[in-house]
């Protein structure tokens, strides 16, 4: 089975004047196989128009404005035509082979919703791969060290009852399997982490690349340190264990998170 020319979407989601878009942007550009890329934003800016224009890309503007994080990335998805659809963040870069392993690892398990990949954290100009979080999440993913694609439930959800081990932004969708993606607006932060535990109730494969595809920007300014500046990150992590294991085994396991939080701040400006 070949893949058809440009199967996969990557959907760039902007969001103001992020001044790590234009790498971003390029990273997209430099795919070793064709994708189809979209920026979408609910800020429109010439800033965004005149990076998707420099790359002849769609330029898509959310006409809901304030709807959160759900709303643009719902937007972003709705936006693309093709059976897979990447939500590539602003601030990220993907590495020139991902959207081709990506592309492999649904041919190979075609009952896949999502794939997802390893990654790297990017701070002050470095790649990081082996920072002590970034261990213990590859730890939670042993099953898929085991067997890289589950379809049974247990398999799927297991390694997401003791944290989000998946990187939102390394992960593609095969929106024609799940159809029209929705996410909960309960959570500003934690909107991915649900998701995948709606999905793995759900028939459908999750499947894993252990390789490290891109890297996450590690900064002060990203919504990422933000969440864990304002406390968004400890309380909707605290919900989210508290739906699975009730509030005495969440308040435990958030002594452990608590404590990565802390060294992922003292990490921001290593």
């Amino acid at each position: 089975m070949i893949m058809h020319d440009r199967e996969l979407t990557m959907a760039l989601c902007a969001y103001k004047q992020s001044p790590f878009l234009a790498a971003a942007a390029e990273s997209l550009a430099k795919q070793t196989v064709p994708v189809k890329v979209i920026v979408a934003t609910s800020t429109p800016s010439d800033h965004v128009k005149d990076i998707a224009g420099n790359y002849g890309w769609d330029y898509c503007v959310n006409p809901v404005s304030g709807g959160g994080i759900a709303s643009d990335w719902e937007f972003a998805v709705s936006c693309a035509s093709t059976p897979y659809v990447a939500i590539a963040h602003q601030d990220d870069i993907y590495f020139p082979e991902y959207a081709e392993r990506v592309l492999a690892a649904f041919r190979r398990y075609p009952e896949s919703q999502i794939v997802f990949t390893d990654y790297c954290d990017l701070a002050e100009g470095q790649y990081l791969r082996n920072r002590g979080y970034l261990r213990v999440k590859r730890l939670l993913l042993w099953a898929y060290y085991w067997k890289h694609s589950w379809k049974l439930g247990l398999f799927k959800r297991l390694p997401l009852c003791f944290g989000n081990a998946i990187c939102c932004p390394s992960v593609a969708y095969h929106v024609s399997k799940i159809g029209p993606l929705r996410f909960d607006r309960e959570f500003s932060v934690n909107l991915d982490w649900a998701k995948w535990l709606e999905l793995s109730a759900q028939d459908g494969a999750f499947s894993y690349i252990p390789a490290c595809l891109m890297a996450h920007r590690i900064d002060s300014t990203t919504e990422t340190s933000a969440a864990i500046t304002d406390h968004r990150r400890f309380d909707e992590d605290m919900r989210i264990f508290t739906k699975i294991w009730g509030k005495r085994v969440a308040k435990w396991l958030m002594r452990f998170y608590a404590k990565s939080y802390q060294m992922a701040e003292g990490q921001k400006n290593e």
